[in-house]
């Protein structure tokens, strides 16, 4: 007789398939659960946000009882728990088990300084598609780990806002090559200067990035051009250069110097600020 954990490892293994979640639904309603099936349908579909609200406030703690006592806040994603922010130590205790009960592809982590070589070691880090560590102050130190670790190969996004990283941290993520599939790339609040700007403008990875936040840094005018017009970047999209100096003392009034220039280089590619 098939179990609901058979359903669910299914699940797992075809983690961005909704036929799975379907035919799990179809098996929750010949077994009585049908608010169960109900939902993860309505989420498949995408389909009336206030009936799926309903059905979370009434059952959302049960359905979510594995993950919710570990975690800092979680969601709901065709009809599974996908998204999930945890305490970087508990996650390094918990991480596989959590990983064995939701198709998670999303992860948060809080606090994750001094441990990503020892995060980066866990193999269910290759299930996750976006991984974000804003705030976390892992250093161009973390960066270098992140970079060079194969576990992160098939990650889509990577955000790193304000983790204190520096032209070195770009230049450790540009030399690793790696992320072959990223098209999102946060780097805003940090300490990332023209150095770092001109190597993100030449650099040849990341094919497929079609997002790169860069706000909030200490990019000067010469460098946000050479960004914006930079002819590696033909699949980006947005391209955010605002704010640069914002709370840093570097220059007299670099802020306007340097939104002028991202206006025209706006004007002048066509891109999305």
């Amino acid at each position: 007789m098939i179990s609901d954990r058979a359903f669910l490892l299914t699940i797992l293994e075809q983690p961005d398939e909704l036929p799975p979640r379907l035919v799990y639904a179809d098996w929750l309603d010949e077994h009585g659960e049908t608010a169960r099936a109900e939902f993860i349908r309505l989420q498949c579909a995408g389909d009336n946000e206030r009936r799926q609200h309903g059905l979370l406030h009434q059952h959302g703690a049960e359905w979510a009882e594995p993950i919710f006592r570990h975690a800092y806040s979680y969601r709901f994603h065709r009809g599974f728990i996908e998204e999930l922010t945890i305490q970087a130590r508990i996650f390094l205790e918990v991480g596989e088990q959590l990983f064995l009960e939701a198709p998670i592809r999303r992860l948060r982590l809080i606090g994750a300084h001094g441990l990503i070589d020892r995060l980066v070691q866990m193999p269910e880090l290759r299930r996750v598609r976006a991984l974000h560590l804003t705030g976390c102050a892992i250093g161009d130190e973390g960066v270098k780990s992140l970079a060079r670790a194969s576990v992160l190969a098939d990650v889509h996004t990577v955000r790193l806002g304000a983790n204190a990283v520096t032209d070195e941290g770009v230049a450790r993520l540009i030399e690793a090559s790696n992320f072959p599939h990223l098209q999102a790339l946060v780097l805003r609040d940090n300490l990332i200067g023209d150095q770092g700007a001109q190597l993100l403008a030449s650099a040849r990875g990341w094919p497929r990035l079609q997002c790169l936040d860069l706000s909030d840094n200490l990019i000067g005018e010469a460098a946000v051009h050479a960004l914006a017009q930079s002819p590696r970047w033909r699949t980006l999209q947005r391209l955010d250069l605002s704010h640069q100096f914002k709370g840093h003392n570097r220059a007299p009034r670099p802020r306007e110097r340097a939104s002028s220039a991202i206006l025209a280089a706006n004007n002048n590619n066509g891109r999305m600020i």
